[in-house]
């Protein structure tokens, strides 16, 4: 895709969950989805408008996993361009409370993964953004 420079910006927020093993959780996309379905991501979405960091990673990924999560620290950022412009996604490290993941209609499955089977999964375009600016 063609690189508008008058495109909008978008923000989005997305949390690097970690179990008691170091496996990190992973969501994948509804096949309903208009964006990557079936494919993996980290739980997490769109800043609104107005919104700080910390409060939308809380909401997002309340809204997505049913966790509440504690302060974030930045890990680093993907890229994409869309449809409706550009998109930065900012990854962040968090502590997760205990409890049973529970999932919203945007996903159909979570799963724990390595961080080295990260590769092995079919990642969102971000996604594989993020995790070969990670290996490079």
């Amino acid at each position: 895709m063609t690189r508008d420079p008058d495109a909008p910006l978008h923000l989005a927020v997305h949390a690097v969950i970690p179990d008691r093993r170091g496996r990190l959780l992973l969501l994948r996309r509804s096949e309903g989805s208009p964006y990557n379905p079936g494919r993996w991501e980290f739980p997490g979405g769109r800043i609104e408008r107005g919104e700080g960091v910390r409060d939308a990673l809380v909401r997002e990924v309340g809204e997505e996993t049913g966790l509440a999560v504690g302060p974030g620290r930045l890990l680093g950022a993907g890229n994409e361009e869309r449809h409706e412009g550009r998109v930065v996604h900012l990854v962040m490290a968090v502590v997760a409370s205990d409890g049973e993941v529970a999932l919203s209609e945007e996903h159909d499955a979570f799963r724990w993964v390595t961080p080295k089977g990260l590769c092995e999964l079919p990642l969102t375009d971000w996604m594989q953004a993020w995790y070969a600016g990670q290996a490079g």
